[in-house]
């Protein structure tokens, strides 16, 4: 298996690979795979079945402290619409 070796972030937390398979159906179905390691032959058989292929890192999702509820809101609320 030829693969991209395991890389480690700033941190020496393991950095996990985001791989975007586009596929040319009716739909433009997307299924995205989150690995340690790319095999490059899996890669190169879902490009010879016509699919499109992204490849990125994962990135840390940061936390939004403008979406965090405070303590002192009480009141509830809800959506009444879909």
């Amino acid at each position: 298996m030829i693969a991209l070796k395991k890389d480690v972030d700033e941190n020496g937390e393991k950095l996990l690979f985001q791989l975007f398979f586009l596929k040319d159906d009716e739909y433009q179905n997307v299924e995205v795979k989150e690995v340690e390691e790319i095999d490059f032959r899996g890669v190169k058989e879902r490009l010879e079945q016509g699919e499109s292929v992204f490849i990125t890192y994962k990135r840390k999702q940061k936390l939004n402290s403008n979406l965090i509820v405070s303590e002192e809101e009480t009141e509830p609320w809800y959506f009444i619409h879909i």
